[in-house]
């Protein structure tokens, strides 16, 4: 069995919520920078060692499927409710594709049509498609409109992908898109003369409270208990089965003693974040995502404090949270300027940490000689379980 790296990238509906994730994989030992297919011996693995269902969250799985691929017989091993065989752009419609894909169809699998150029020859395979796939660095609006408009009378749903602002997403549900894939839910909408919110102010003010580096525990406990909302979210997120304490936490001040400090600043940190309004909750897995990855790195390299660099991590997002730069989004918090230094610039430990893990997010690259997959799958899990709870 070959070592492969794996990343899973959301896919969301026009309202901004979770529909489906895409699973991007690369060989370990293969160090071009192209796109692969889930060959059958991944496919393998992934429905049986990684645990399809758990990597996915019960969610839909895209999954990439090149001309041999679709005539394995382990595809017909995947749960066919739950994964849409995505043909790549470089695949030949010829009689016998087609004929596999109709028999796949009859047994009950979705098609999604990647990087989609309408030529004739894709006809039958349309016809046999459930989604149909844009990459706007390869098609105009302008040509994807015309695509929509011609195909509305079938059943087909459009989704764009490599969608890099929100005006690139706004653009593409005005012509009719449904499904969105791409960068950019995670970066910041700048709007020229925007001013933050009552409610996000408030917010940042909290952080800035919360994270006071010497903060006391009788502090923290009040500073967290003059918000009634936050209290009463951190006692249920505490008491979810995220967590196995012996008896029900009932107090702020319980939990600092059973936490410690640090750990309920993490979790209140969370539920503030978790609380800025018209925000999808996919940006917050994703910050989850990368805080629990960097923590898990920074405990394997035997970096000190390594709940430092998940609070980097969680706020590593928060430039998209609150619309904003990442330097005027921290300049009120009172963090470490090592934390700072990290999200402003990706300088120093942890900012290398930060750079890791976005470049796995987009080219699904480790560093030479690091493979921490099982670490990012692990992150993905623990995210999944930490959210449903807040």
């Amino acid at each position: 069995m070959r070592h492969f790296s794996f990343a899973r990238q959301p896919i969301l509906n026009r309202s901004l919520e979770l529909h489906a994730y895409e699973f991007l994989y690369r060989p370990i030992e293969d160090e071009k920078q192209q796109a692969h297919s889930l060959t059958a011996e991944v496919i393998a693995s992934s429905a049986l060692d990684l645990g399809l269902q758990k990597a996915a969250n019960n969610h839909f799985v895209f999954i990439n499927i090149s001309y041999e691929d679709l005539f394995s017989p382990l595809i017909e091993a995947l749960p066919s409710e739950q994964v849409i065989l995505e043909l790549l752009e470089d695949i030949q419609p010829d009689a016998s594709l087609i004929e596999r894909a109709q028999e796949l169809s009859e047994k009950g699998f979705t098609f999604a049509l990647d990087d989609f150029v309408y030529s004739p020859k894709w006809d039958p395979l349309i016809e046999l498609a459930s989604i149909i796939k844009f990459d706007l660095t390869l098609t105009s609006i302008e040509v994807n409109k015309a695509l929509i408009e011609k195909l509305q009378p079938c059943a087909i749903q459009f989704l764009a992908e490599k969608i890099e602002t929100f005006d690139d997403f706004n653009a593409y549900k005005q012509i009719g898109c449904e499904l969105f894939q791409g960068y950019f839910f995670s970066r910041p909408e700048l709007i020229k003369g925007r001013t933050v919110s009552a409610s996000t102010f408030a917010i940042i003010q909290l952080l800035a409270h919360v994270n006071q580096v010497d903060i006391s525990m009788s502090e923290l406990e009040s500073t967290i208990e003059k918000d009634p909302n936050l209290t009463h979210m951190l006692l249920k997120h505490l008491n979810s089965a995220s967590f196995s304490f012996k008896n029900p936490i009932e107090r702020i001040k319980q939990a600092i003693v059973i936490l410690g400090i640090d750990e309920t600043k993490k979790w209140a940190t969370l539920i503030s974040l978790r609380s800025i309004p018209s925000k999808p909750l996919e940006l917050i897995k994703h910050a989850l995502v990368r805080a629990k990855l960097a923590e898990n790195i920074a405990v394997k390299n035997d970096k000190a404090h390594p709940n430092s660099y998940f609070l980097m991590g969680l706020l590593s997002t928060l430039d998209a949270l609150l619309d904003m730069t990442m330097k005027e989004a921290v300049k009120p918090l009172p963090l470490k300027s090592e934390i700072i230094d990290a999200l402003v610039e990706q300088k120093g430990e942890m900012g290398e940490v930060l750079k890791i893990i976005i470049k796995h997010e987009q080219q699904l690259n480790w560093p030479i000689g690091d493979n921490y997959s099982n670490d990012y799958l692990k992150a993905c899990q623990w995210a999944d379980d930490a959210s449903s709870s807040i």
